[in-house]
């Protein structure tokens, strides 16, 4: 067997390989690139079959396989650059179809028209070149994923240029050994479906690799879309929806991080007076209206970093670590003036609301539970003063 005749054999031999491979992939990875590059490989895989036809059979057959060949081949490069342009921007795959025609009517002719194989190759080779240089700008829209490196579509472009430049300088190198070499190519020539063949399992290889990066990134995009979307359940788990404030689930939470910490500090209780006769005279939306603007107040009155909760529907609680009840007092004297004259829904007229609050300091986070009961019995006692103090 001559030497470029095994040599063409190996090419023959790997590309089905590669073909299959891009094939099962599109089973595992979502993407119409990806389905456009496997069908591809089987336009080449088919096309290099044709070519090994037309180099044993009689010269019509000959023509009728090489016509195939060209044809095939046509195929295979306006199929990676359809992929490239789908993977980079998502342009359909059929968009821009016509531009394969006129390679197509060439292949369909020209081996009718012209002398030999060769004379063709001279035409034939720089057209399949274009294609590759054209699938390798069609890439400069891709962007990868941003957490790793992209080696796939580096190995791709590579390849592609490698690709591109060989088959366009195919097309001098034929026309010199036809025109100018009676025929006889350059030595190096006769290995030229070994560099092919080299440089498209690269290709395929790069493709493969840009497949899997796709999958990884795309399965790292929805972990962090599961991750945001744990972390507002978990938010909205902690949080009062109506105020905003953190719930009673919020304070359990805490007053377990908090069993071993040592810090001292205070906590109070706070109390919406008449809110469930708000509730039955002017409806719930005055009553919501009401809590919110007290858990206002509150937010007013007390740091970011200063927990508020809202504990049950007109019940609030503030625990200050490192203060005093003392030091809260003022505070929470401040809520009466913040509270005056509202307006809520349905009420004619501005409001006063009043709320009552009680205050209790522990010596460390194992004694809040007994501190929020001393306040609570606190808050009640306040309640009561000052419902005394509205009837008087």
């Amino acid at each position: 067997m001559e030497p470029s005749h095994l040599v063409f054999n190996i090419q023959a031999l790997s590309i089905p390989p590669v073909a299959l491979l891009l094939w099962q992939l599109t089973r595992a990875v979502a993407g119409r690139f990806l389905v456009a590059w496997a069908a591809g490989w089987v336009a080449l895989a088919a096309a290099l079959l044709c070519l090994r036809l037309a180099i044993s059979a009689d010269p019509t057959a000959a023509r009728v396989a090489f016509s195939a060949y060209c044809c095939l081949e046509y195929a295979f490069g306006f199929l990676l650059w359809a992929g490239c342009r789908n993977l980079a921007t998502g342009a359909p795959l059929r968009r821009d179809a016509w531009v394969v025609l006129g390679p197509v009517a060439f292949g369909l002719t020209a081996p009718w028209r012209l002398a030999t194989t060769d004379h063709v190759l001279v035409y034939h080779a720089p057209i399949l070149g274009t294609f590759f240089l054209l699938a390798l700008v069609a890439t400069r829209g891709y962007r990868p994923g941003p957490s790793h490196p992209a080696f796939g579509i580096r190995v791709v472009r590579g390849c592609l240029l490698v690709l591109g430049l060989l088959f366009i300088h195919y097309g001098p190198a034929a026309y010199w050994a036809v025109w100018v070499n009676n025929g006889q190519p350059l030595e190096y020539m006769l290995l030229s479906p070994m560099y092919n063949a080299l440089v498209e399992v690269g290709l395929a290889f790069g493709m493969a690799m840009l497949a899997v990066e796709r999958v990884r990134d795309e399965l790292e995009a929805k972990n962090r879309e599961l991750a945001a979307v744990s972390e507002q359940l978990a938010v909205a788990a902690r949080t009062d929806p109506l105020t905003g404030l953190l719930n009673r689930r919020a304070l359990d939470a805490l007053m377990v991080g908090w069993t071993d910490a040592p810090f001292a500090g205070s906590v109070a209780v706070i109390d919406l007076n008449g809110l469930k006769a708000l509730n039955d005279r002017f409806g719930h939306a005055a009553g919501d209206a009401a809590i919110q603007l007290v858990a206002r107040a509150l937010k007013g009155q007390f740091r970011i970093t200063d927990p508020v909760f809202r504990t049950g529907g007109d019940e609030f609680l503030v625990v200050l670590a490192g203060s005093r009840a003392a030091e809260m007092t003022g505070r929470l004297e401040a809520l009466d003036g913040a509270l005056k004259a509202q307006r809520l829904p349905a009420v004619p007229g501005a409001m006063d609301l009043v709320v009552a609050w009680g205050l209790a300091d522990f010596a460390a986070p194992a004694a809040i539970p007994a501190a929020i009961e001393r306040a609570d019995r606190a808050m009640y006692a306040c309640k009561d003063r000052r419902k005394a103090a509205a009837l008087s």
